[in-house]
């Protein structure tokens, strides 16, 4: 059996270990060294940064697309698990049983 006291000393061992501490920028080396240098490495990067900044970009960013059909309350066939999903969905793979299953829209009688 291990004593209090070794525990202790060890788990104050692992938390002062340097593994476990954040490194502050600039204590490692850099991975590689720019063929350009270091200065014009980070100009370039500067330039492309900054020609991306504006209205240049070959792409564009939208909203992402809305389901199909409105969203309605679904259970799951195999263990009745109820969930939110489209009308559309016809199955799911269910969390509480973990199985992809077939579903049933769920209606409230109110």
């Amino acid at each position: 059996m291990v004593n209090s006291v070794f525990k202790r000393d060890l788990a104050k061992g692992i938390r002062n270990a340097q593994i476990n501490k954040e490194l502050e920028p600039g204590v490692t080396p850099r991975r590689y060294e720019p063929v350009s240098g270091l200065k014009k490495h980070n100009e370039r990067i500067h330039r492309e940064s900054k020609l991306m900044d504006g209205n240049n970009l070959p792409f564009t960013f939208r909203k992402p697309p809305k389901p199909i059909g409105s969203t309605a309350y679904i259970q799951c066939d195999n263990c009745g698990h109820i969930t939110v999903g489209t009308t559309a969905t016809v199955g799911v793979i269910c969390v509480e049983c973990r199985t992809f299953s077939s579903v049933s829209e769920v209606t409230f009688d109110g």
